[in-house]
């Protein structure tokens, strides 16, 4: 959560929004992967405990990102939903254990360093400021308060401390950066000339034996795919939308009016005083006494949130904490806030994160709507979920049907349903319901293929089942040799052309190698030669599938020829005449330090490694089952 905050990419508050929604549907199910002990915790690390929401929304953020990264195709069901939830759990027990092991070496954050890593987050700004009304509101829709959102922000940055701490200690000897200054920083020079494919083209002819042996020798690679037929019953609550009665919505709004509790909220200002490390306890209860009587002789209390609190976020705006409904502050800021009157100021008030002081600044209730408001979305959900109910309804009896009968024909009579079809499906080409990862897997089952039964009645969604009965089975089967013989044409036509390329690269590289000119070379075989002067490996003057063999090619005995054969099916051939020994100032400061940094991440990587094994392996950690 921290890290998807931090970012804001898109926009202030819509990652934060999206995190839960991602959480609403990552909750169902979880319950019942993660048993818990006795107290709603999954796990025990070393005497702190892993609560089940705690791993919920680890879910939850592996959910969002995949749903960011795949767009349009992220698709839920494909994904494990226990195998999420261990990597959760797994990624909290590491995460907690660096924040322990940071703690016992007394790691910390200043107030001065959260506050300002807080202004410079990129989702509590408006237009590149920060703004402490969205960022009371953003964090309350994430689950945080102010205060709790510092402390993980704190233990975030303590573990960056960590890793910062294990960088410096794994930085390169004077030996590795005179060795990669030796091999970054060496420069060659070359003329090359590009060969396309299609200069050989004309030379190559394949034959009907070609063919022929080609497939005789490789028969086994040459069968049909897998396909089966289907028949299928397709249910979906779209289908079961019915006119919503007029008396049915009134009474809906009766319901929601009286069930539904509109809340009264109230808008509430502090200034926070928290203990410095190392501040007395009596300096501590002298600021907190000059803090009252400040308050107490009539001073704004703008001003003394400006000039005394802690609480770099709410500071700038006065104190200013926005709107609680009673649940979002610890319990005695809550007790307190009921108390006081509108303008009042409250004592000192003591909490874990410190002490505070109170301003109550706005009280508001909400009006429930009124029916005409109200109707739209109640005609929808009353709509949705009656025709869930008659969909959910028709399901269970098909369930029953289908188990027993013969064929799907008797079962969708019996139903008033559509016996749908489709033909010679294999697993690769998938669409509408076959696009379903448990669809497929049932058509293809031994019940259905074999034993010729109805499959079970499957759910894609809550809104879509399906069954499914498979009329005839296609299995693999050796293909004729006029199937496949242009697929084989052409493979032994591409292979013949690299193998003649191949030829003409090598014979054109050995006249270079003769002290032929390839300037005369390239006129004389219609091609088109370049130079390239002193390039590194960096440089990008060479493509780099070819970079590595000018690299590679010894830099002795010069003039060298050489040719690489290229992905795209075309060759380089090219003459190395000059290399230049590496050395830091012929590397350069920009990609001296750019290959210093790749070399320091790596070595990051492996440090962070190894201390990630040496924690689990020395913890006490208890994952209830």
């Amino acid at each position: 959560m921290l890290q998807n905050i931090r970012s804001g990419a898109k926009g202030p508050v819509f990652k934060v929004i999206i995190g839960l929604i991602v959480l609403s549907f990552a909750l169902f199910g979880v319950e019942s992967i993660l048993l818990g002990g006795s107290d709603d915790s999954v796990a025990e690390i070393n005497g702190e405990k892993v609560s089940v929401f705690e791993v919920q929304q680890a879910v939850a953020r592996q959910k969002q990102s995949l749903a960011e990264l795949l767009g349009d195709n992220f698709r839920p069901e494909l994904f494990d939903e226990q195998q999420l939830t261990q990597q959760a759990l797994q990624g909290i027990i590491a995460t907690r254990l660096q924040q322990q092991w940071a703690a016992s070496w007394s790691l910390t954050a200043s107030d001065k360093l959260l506050g300002e890593l807080v202004a410079s987050i990129p989702s509590f700004q408006i237009d590149g400021v920060f703004s402490p009304e969205l960022y009371t509101q953003s964090l309350a829709m994430a689950g945080f308060t102010p205060l709790s959102f510092k402390e993980a922000l704190k233990s975030d940055e303590m573990v960056r401390q960590l890793t910062v701490g294990l960088l410096d200690s794994e930085l390169t000897t004077p030996l590795e950066r005179d060795v990669l200054a030796l091999v970054n920083g060496e420069q060659r020079s070359v003329r090359y000339a590009m060969i396309p494919r299609g200069k050989v083209t004309d030379q190559v002819v394949v034959s009907e034996s070609d063919i022929v042996q080609y497939f005789e020798a490789n028969a086994d690679a040459f069968t049909s795919k897998e396909r089966v037929s289907v028949n299928y019953l397709h249910l979906k609550s779209d289908d079961y939308f019915e006119p919503v009665d007029e008396g049915d919505l009134r009474a809906a709004y009766e319901l929601e009016i009286n069930d539904y509790a509109y809340e009264s909220e109230t808008r509430v200002s502090h200034v926070l005083l928290i203990q410095a490390d190392d501040e007395s306890s009596e300096e501590y209860a002298s600021r907190v006494e000059r803090v009252a009587s400040s308050l107490n002789s009539g001073e704004s209390f703008a001003d003394v949130a400006l000039a005394q609190s802690d609480d770099i976020g709410s500071s700038s705006d006065g104190g200013d904490l926005g709107y609680t409904n009673g649940e979002l502050f610890p319990q005695p800021m809550e007790d307190a806030i009921a108390s006081l009157e509108l303008n009042e100021i409250s004592g000192p008030v003591v909490t874990d994160a410190g002490t505070h002081f109170l301003l109550v600044t706005d009280r508001r209730s909400e009006e429930p709507p009124s029916f005409e408001e109200m109707r739209g979305q109640l005609e929808v959900a009353l709509a949705e979920s009656d025709a869930r109910r008659r969909l959910v309804s028709q399901v269970e009896r098909l369930r029953d049907l289908a188990y027993t009968a013969p064929n799907l024909s008797d079962p969708a009579a019996e139903l008033g349903l559509t016996v749908l079809s489709a033909e010679k499906l294999s697993r690769t080409e998938q669409q509408g319901v076959f696009a379903n990862e448990a669809v497929m897997n049932a058509v293809f089952s031994e019940a259905l293929v074999v034993d010729g039964y109805n499959s079970d009645v499957l759910e894609i969604s809550e809104d879509e089942f399906v069954a499914l009965r498979v009329t005839e089975h296609f299995p693999p089967a050796a293909l004729e040799l006029d199937a496949v013989r242009e697929d084989i044409q052409a493979t032994l036509q591409y292979q013949a052309e690299l193998d003649a390329l191949a030829q003409l690269a090598d014979r054109l590289a050995a006249e270079l190698s003769q002290g032929v000119d390839l300037e005369s070379l390239a006129q004389r075989e219609g091609l088109e030669w370049q130079v390239v002067i002193d390039a590194n490996r960096q440089s990008g003057e060479m493509d780099r599938d070819w970079v590595g063999a000018v690299f590679s090619a010894p830099a002795n005995d010069l003039p060298l020829a050489r040719y690489e054969l290229l992905a795209n099916g075309d060759a380089v051939l090219f003459q190395l005449f000059r290399v230049k020994a590496g050395s830091e100032e012929r590397l350069g400061a920009t990609t001296l330090e750019r290959s210093q940094q790749a070399q320091r991440r790596l070595l990051q990587r492996i440090a962070q490694g190894a201390v990630a094994a040496t924690l689990e392996a020395e913890a006490e950690i208890q994952v209830y089952q």
